[in-house]
């Protein structure tokens, strides 16, 4: 593994920023569609101390030279109210296209040090990627406990569907540790109704507690190589502050597990 091309700014994700009068533009998942790149994004707009958040979508023609500007695929309007984010967008193996995204349900903005949110994950069906359903009922909702599952990425094969998440706990100024992610795991068969199985999720080599991953293991993203094992890209301590890392599966398991130094120059 190695960085092939350094952090650059995205002009059309600038222009669509000043022009809505946009916080920000999220984290990305990208796919292609034929020769077509997809960054399924989120833009932010701050209300006070709470933010809004909708599902966006960049495309380019020429491999991620140029962008589009973002396209809006899904509001707030679409979940009740509470803000849309952190999409992943699947082309389906039989047709169509699936996204899962988090979707806020509360926010508790008593909470300290900053106002805190409540998520689960939501599912949504199109036939052309451009017009979305969202699935009436949650796919995963949060167990006892937990305050926040986010950040799915879900894989298809022969037996149906894969998803990793994070889920992390409520603020806790008694127990900080509450808030920190850890990683889930979820098995479906159409890719809507799911369930969860956090037990089978776990690396041959687990991290140490002082290991830069040691602490906490979020924000993943799962990809299939050429040569049939998949690759998990993660962050680690800090929300990523540690750095980011990823692990290999075999067979048998998520096996290999790097250093923790995915944030340096190589």
């Amino acid at each position: 593994m190695k960085i092939v091309r350094s952090p650059q700014i995205e002009p059309a994700a600038i222009q669509a920023i000043a022009r809505g009068g946009l916080s920000g533009i999220g984290p990305c998942d990208a796919l292609w569609d034929g020769d077509r790149l997809l960054l399924a994004t989120s833009s932010l707009t701050l209300h006070g101390r709470l933010y809004d958040a909708a599902i966006e979508v960049m495309t380019s023609q020429d491999g991620g030279a140029t962008f589009l500007p973002p396209h809006t695929l899904l509001t707030s309007a679409a979940n009740n109210g509470y803000p849309v984010t952190l999409p992943c967008i699947r082309k389906l193996a039989g047709g169509g296209w699936r996204m899962w995204f988090t979707a806020f349900t509360q926010w508790v903005p008593e909470a300290q040090p900053k106002p805190d949110a409540r998520y689960c994950i939501r599912s949504a069906r199109s036939e052309d990627a451009e017009f979305w359903t969202v699935d009436p009922s949650p796919a995963i909702l949060r167990a006892p406990g937990e305050a926040g599952l986010a950040r799915p990425t879900v894989l298809e094969g022969s037996g149906g569907f894969e998803m990793w998440f994070s889920a992390r706990g409520p603020y806790s100024q008694a127990d900080p540790g509450l808030r920190r992610y850890r990683l889930g795991y979820a098995r479906s068969r159409d890719g809507a109704q799911w369930r969860r199985e956090d037990e089978r999720q776990g690396f041959c080599s687990s991290p140490a507690p002082d290991d830069w991953d040691g602490q906490m293991q979020c924000y993943p993203f799962v990809l299939r190589l050429t040569d049939g094992r998949q690759v998990m890209f993660y962050c680690g301590n800090g929300y990523g502050e540690a750095g980011f890392g990823w692990a290999t599966r075999e067979p048998e398991g998520w096996n290999q597990k790097d250093d923790g130094r995915g944030d340096q120059d190589e």
